[in-house]
């Protein structure tokens, strides 16, 4: 089984009263995902955690290796609209 590659959209990380949380961005878009308040011993452990969970929200294109939300991921190629456009008769 090949391994499932690292999730590594675009974020940032914002630090709250001793907790973390981070705003994960669509690789073609603005779209993001933020995550709820996050306790770690570290920005890296906290940084894994979010990851984990954003990552349900986006799709990884399989030519360019970008992360992009739904809304910009052509399920049936498994690749990001730049890559594979969707055609308009559906």
């Amino acid at each position: 089984m090949a391994a499932i590659p690292e999730f590594t959209a675009k974020y940032i990380m914002l630090s709250e009263d001793g907790y973390f949380r981070f705003k994960f961005f669509c690789g073609l878009c603005e779209n993001a995902h933020t995550t709820g308040l996050i306790s770690a011993a570290s920005g890296y452990e906290a940084f894994k955690l979010a990851a984990n969970e954003a990552r349900k929200y986006f799709n990884r294109c399989r030519k360019c290796c970008k992360w992009v939300c739904d809304r910009h991921y052509n399920e049936d190629e498994m690749a990001c609209d730049c890559c594979a456009p969707r055609s308009k008769q559906k």
